[in-house]
């Protein structure tokens, strides 16, 4: 497998280092017992898929809900992007859309399910 390029490698550092937490369930990033990871919003394709506006930083356990869907924790692409919106103030869904070479995405921002919203609560102070 290639070594990513040297410009693609600073983007995705630069984003983990400033996120400090899942986007989806607020798992601190330092906090032990699980870890967090870098999520392509639609993919690694297009001109700049690692640019800040594709990526979130989320836990694995809401990293392996959405690309692999965990028994009631369902999270789907309109959940990432409202948690994305939350963390970063804005969502760009044209540069998202366009990545995948389409005019819009499939989903809109939708509110996150009960599940997310529990986590968020007992996270939110640790």
């Amino acid at each position: 497998m290639a070594r990513k390029k040297e410009p693609d490698r600073k983007w995705l550092e630069a984003y983990a280092f400033q996120s400090e937490r899942c986007a989806v369930c607020y798992w601190r990033k330092y906090r032990p017992g699980k870890r967090c990871e870098l999520h392509h919003i639609v993919g690694r394709r297009g001109r700049d898929p690692h640019h800040h506006r594709n990526l979130i930083l989320v836990c694995e356990e809401c990293h392996r809900a959405y690309h692999a869907g965990i028994s009631g924790k369902p999270l789907t692409l309109g959940h990432i992007l409202k948690a994305k919106e939350e963390e970063d103030g804005e969502v760009d869904l044209k540069f998202l859309a366009g990545l995948k070479g389409r005019a819009g995405l499939k989903e809109d921002p939708t509110e996150l399910p009960e599940w997310a919203k529990q986590e968020r609560r007992r996270n939110a102070g640790k």
